[in-house]
C-alpha cells in the first residue's frame, strides 16, 4: 500500500513540479500565462492520478488535491470540471450516489467563494459532515455508522495533507517569486555596472578636452587647427562611450587595422595634459610601423585610464613611464609608476568589479579595461609591491604582416 501512495504522490505532484520549473527557467511574467499552465498542471495531476494510479480506499482523498489548489487559486472552470471527475471517481470508489458527491462538491465551490474560511478548512469540514450523513442515512459496507472510528482517523490524515499541501504551494512559489526578484536585481546590478562604467570612463575624454581648450588660441591658427582635431576626436570617444548604454550586457568593440606606436604616440602627446608638474612622464616607443587589429578608441581609453590611475597613486612627486615593444609576434605596453603600490591582498582584487581603493572610486575603471584588452586576444597584468609603485603590462597580438 505505501508503495502505492508514493506512486501516486508522484502522479499528483510531478506535473507541478513540471509547472514551477517551467515558472523558473522560461521567465514567465504574464499572470494570465502563469495561471493557464497551472492548469495545465493540475489537469495533468489529476488525469496521471485517475488513470494510471491505484489509490488504496484510505488514500482516495488524494484525488482531491488538485481541485484543493485550483480553488485556492480561485480558478473556477478547472475546480468545476475536476469536481465533477472526482465525484464520478469517488462514487464509484464508495459505492455512493454520484449526486451525493456532487451536492458536496458543489457547495464546497460556493462556501470557497464566498466564505472568508480558508479552503483546507471548507474541504475537511464538508468532507467530514458529508461522511456523517452517509454513514447514518446511505450506510454501505464502506461506509457505515462502526466505521466512524476509522473515518475520524482518515479526516484528521486528510487534513494534514491538504495543510502540508497548501503550506508547500506556498513555499514553492515564494521560491520562484525570489528567484524572479533575484533575476530583476541582476538585471538592474549590469545596468548600473554599465552606467558607473560609461561615468567612470567619460571623465577622461573630458578632462583632455578641457585641457586643450584651456590652452587654445584662436590667434595662433597652426595650434588652434591642431587642437580642434584632438578636441574632435576626443568628443567623438566620448560619444562611443555613450553608446554603451545600448547594450548594457556586452561591451562592443569595433576592430580595424591600425599602427599601434601612432596609438601610443597619441596617448602620450594627451598625457602630458592630463599629468600635473610634479610628475615626469617618459614615453619610449620603437618609431617602427607594427599593425594590430584593433578597436584605435578602445585602446586609447584604456591607457588614458592605466595612466591617470598611475597619476593618483602619486602624492607629492614621481615618474610615470610608458614603454612599447615588439616582442616575436606580440606587442607589450608597459605603464610603470613609483607611486604607492598596493599590498598584495589589494593586487589581487583589483580588476574586480566595484573593488577600490579610492574614496570616491567606483572598481570599474580597471574592471572595463581588462574586458576591452581581452576582447582584443590580449592580457592585462598588473605587477606591484606596497610603497614601491606598480607597473601594468598589456599585451597584444600583432598581425602576421607585420611579425
Amino acid at each position: 500500500m505505501i508503495a502505492s501512495v508514493l506512486l501516486n504522490l508522484i502522479y499528483l505532484f510531478f506535473p507541478l513540479f513540471c509547472y514551477f520549473i517551467y515558472l523558473v527557467y522560461s521567465k514567465v511574467v504574464d499572470e494570465k500565462e502563469k495561471l493557464i499552465f497551472l492548469d495545465l498542471a493540475l489537469f495533468s495531476s489529476y488525469y496521471f492520478c485517475a488513470r494510471f494510479g491505484n489509490l488504496p480506499l484510505i488514500t482516495s482523498f488524494l484525488i482531491n488535491v488538485p481541485i484543493l489548489l485550483a480553488l485556492y487559486k480561485k480558478r473556477m472552470f478547472p475546480a468545476i470540471t475536476l469536481s465533477v471527475a472526482a465525484a464520478l471517481f469517488l462514487s464509484d470508489a464508495y459505492q455512493t450516489s454520484t449526486y451525493a458527491f456532487l451536492l458536496q462538491y458543489f457547495v464546497i465551490i460556493i462556501l470557497s467563494l464566498f466564505s472568508k474560511v480558508k479552503v483546507k478548512n471548507i474541504f475537511t469540514i464538508c468532507k467530514v459532515l458529508f461522511g456523517v450523513v452517509i454513514a447514518f442515512l446511505m450506510p454501505n459496507d464502506i461506509i457505515n455508522v462502526s466505521m466512524l472510528g476509522y473515518g475520524i482517523l482518515l479526516w484528521v490524515i486528510m487534513y494534514l495533507v491538504f495543510c502540508m499541501v497548501i503550506l508547500f504551494y506556498d513555499k514553492v512559489e515564494t521560491i520562484v517569486k525570489m528567484y524572479s526578484s533575484l533575476e530583476e536585481i541582476t538585471k538592474e546590478k549590469k545596468m548600473y555596472e554599465s552606467l558607473f562604467k560609461i561615468t567612470h570612463e567619460i571623465k577622461n575624454p573630458l578632462a583632455v578636452c578641457k585641457g586643450y581648450l584651456d590652452m587654445f588660441d584662436v590667434n595662433n591658427p597652426a595650434k588652434a587647427n591642431k587642437y580642434a582635431g584632438i578636441i574632435n576626436q576626443e568628443i567623438d570617444r566620448t560619444l562611443l562611450l555613450l553608446k554603451d548604454f545600448s547594450n548594457v550586457s556586452k561591451l562592443k568593440v569595433e576592430k580595424s587595422e591600425m599602427d599601434v606606436c601612432l596609438l601610443l604616440e597619441d596617448v602620450c602627446d594627451e598625457a602630458e595634459l592630463i599629468l600635473k608638474s610634479n610628475i615626469d612622464f617618459k614615453c619610449d616607443i620603437n618609431g617602427e610601423e607594427v599593425l594590430i587589429t584593433g578597436d584605435y578608441n578602445r585602446l586609447k581609453q584604456v591607457l588614458i585610464n592605466v595612466i591617470k590611475n598611475a597619476k593618483e597613486a602619486i602624492n607629492s612627486s614621481g615618474t610615470i613611464e610608458l614603454k612599447g615593444k615588439k616582442v616575436r609576434d606580440k606587442y607589450v605596453i608597459t605603464v610603470k609608476d613609483d607611486g604607492v603600490g598596493m599590498d598584495k591582498e589589494t593586487a589581487k582584487k583589483i580588476g574586480t568589479a566595484f573593488y577600490t581603493t579610492k574614496k570616491n572610486g567606483t572598481g570599474l575603471g580597471v574592471c572595463f579595461s581588462k574586458e576591452i584588452i581581452e576582447k582584443h586576444n590580449g592580457t592585462m597584468q598588473y605587477f606591484s609591491k606596497y610603497k614601491n609603485g606598480t607597473m601594468v603590462k598589456i599585451t597584444l597580438p600583432i598581425n602576421k604582416a607585420s611579425t
